[in-house]
This record gives structure tokens, sequence and C-alpha cells, in this order.
């Protein structure tokens, strides 16, 4: 099986697959969408609220071990995207920044040894992939032991 993460921006065509509490509604995504993925809004406040406030690193751990005890924990990905063929699952954040879809994917490859890779979708329809943030797996590890 492959799975794809990827921002709205960056991926229009394929299997995309919103992850994000609004579905991609501000961005006009009209899509499938599994928002049992997304992160919970309390949680989520209060890291976005920390920004600048405490290191990125500690705030982004809080980030991570909330994502997996809120959401990650308590379901299995692998029957949510049930008989999907290449999804692509879509967030907002570009690139590296961090974000829950880059949390979703280590997750994914530690518990289901599938490697997810961070695609960008060109207009002549090649694919680029994006390095993803090495910290998060680390983390993400340890929050998981």
């Amino acid at each position: 099986m492959r799975i794809f993460t990827g921002n709205y921006d960056d991926c229009k065509v394929g299997n995309l697959i919103s992850i994000s509490g609004d579905k991609g509604r501000s961005v006009g995504f009209v899509g499938k969408t599994i928002s049992e993925l997304a992160p919970k809004r309390d949680f989520w406040n209060v890291w976005h609220s920390n920004i600048g406030k405490i290191s990125e690193e500690e705030n982004n751990l809080f980030y991570i071990r909330e994502y997996y005890k809120e959401v990650l924990s308590k379901i299995d990905v692998m029957k949510l995207l049930g008989n999907e063929i290449d999804p692509i699952l879509l967030c907002y954040e570009k690139g590296q920044a961090f974000c829950h879809r880059h949390v979703l994917a280590e997750f994914i490859e530690i518990k289901y040894d599938i490697r997810v890779l961070d695609i960008k979708i060109n207009d002549d329809l090649s694919l680029i992939i994006n390095p993803q943030p090495i910290y998060i797996k680390q983390m993400l590890q340890e929050v998981m032991s």
C-alpha cells in the first residue's frame, strides 16, 4: 500500500482526502474527508497559543503527545483508509512546517511499517517528494514508548 501526505496548495489531483478539522473548507476543498485524523481543537489551541512563549521543541512535543493520546492511540488508521488507493492526506501547512500530517506519517511508519511520503504534484503531474522533519519520529517514538 502507498500512502502520501501533502497540503491543499501543492496537491490538486489524485485521491485527495482532507484530514483537517474544517475539512479543507477554508480553501474550498470539497473532496473526501477523514475527520477522525484531525487534531482536537482544545490541544491545538493550547499549542498555538504557546508559539513564541515556550521553546518550539517543548511546544511541539506537547502537540505530539496530545495528538497521540487524543487521536492516534484511539484509532485504526488502516481501517479508516479502507480500500483507498494511493490516498493523499491533506492539511494546510506547507513543506516542513510542523503539522499533524507529519506526525501521522511517522505514526503509520512506526505502527504499520508503511513509509509515507510528503509530496507536491506539479502542473505537469510530476511528483516532488518533500523532506519531512526528522525530529518528529524521534519525539513520537518517545511518546509511544
